[in-house]
């Protein structure tokens, strides 16, 4: 059965309260993350870890921090005829995305990436903060994941021959996200 965005309670992970030592994702960085390194994070203005919640349950989690992108040339030229001037454009970065392992294929991962894209509305909107994209540098083995939600490879000059690629989404031209 999928779980939707709608069914999920979305809540700012609490070193305090939320007991995560059992969390597995089947990836050590990512278990490792939300156990060590997210508190630290939080309690240092890095980033801001949300856990999603199913009928009590951790089933994922997401870390979003600021960013900005630089553009390759061919996605500048868009902001050229509309007379923008830019060289680097406002983003809201993915920092780390992890799905409880027996709650993989349940499209929790589509669900947190709505909500990022809703985070990065709400900035624009009610805290007039400018966002135009949601960045990943991404694990190679969720490329793919991404690329399924709509994010492109960055292509600037910056961004090639990483370890983990950089992608990014439009949140405004993209594709919508579905489950």
């Amino acid at each position: 059965m999928d779980i939707t965005l709608t069914q999920l309670q979305i809540t700012p992970a609490d070193p305090q309260r939320d007991d995560v030592s059992s969390f597995d994702c089947g990836h050590a960085d990512l278990n490792d993350y939300i156990r060590v390194d997210c508190p630290r994070h939080i309690s240092n203005r890095i980033s801001h870890t949300r856990l999603a919640l199913f009928e009590g349950d951790i089933v994922g989690y997401i870390s979003l921090l600021a960013d900005s992108i630089a553009l390759h040339i061919t996605l500048r030229e868009w902001f050229v005829q509309k007379d923008i001037s830019i060289q680097t454009v406002p983003a809201l970065k993915i920092g780390r995305l992890g799905i409880q392992s027996k709650y993989k294929g349940r499209n929790v991962g589509t669900a947190l990436m709505k909500y990022a894209v809703g985070v990065a509305f709400r900035m624009h909107d009610e805290l007039g903060v400018g966002c135009r994209f949601l960045t990943v540098d991404s694990d190679q083995d969720a490329v793919e994941f991404y690329k399924k939600m709509g994010f492109q490879m960055n292509l600037h000059r910056d961004y090639k021959n990483r370890k983990y690629p950089s992608m990014h989404y439009d949140i405004v031209a993209g594709p919508p996200i579905h489950d």
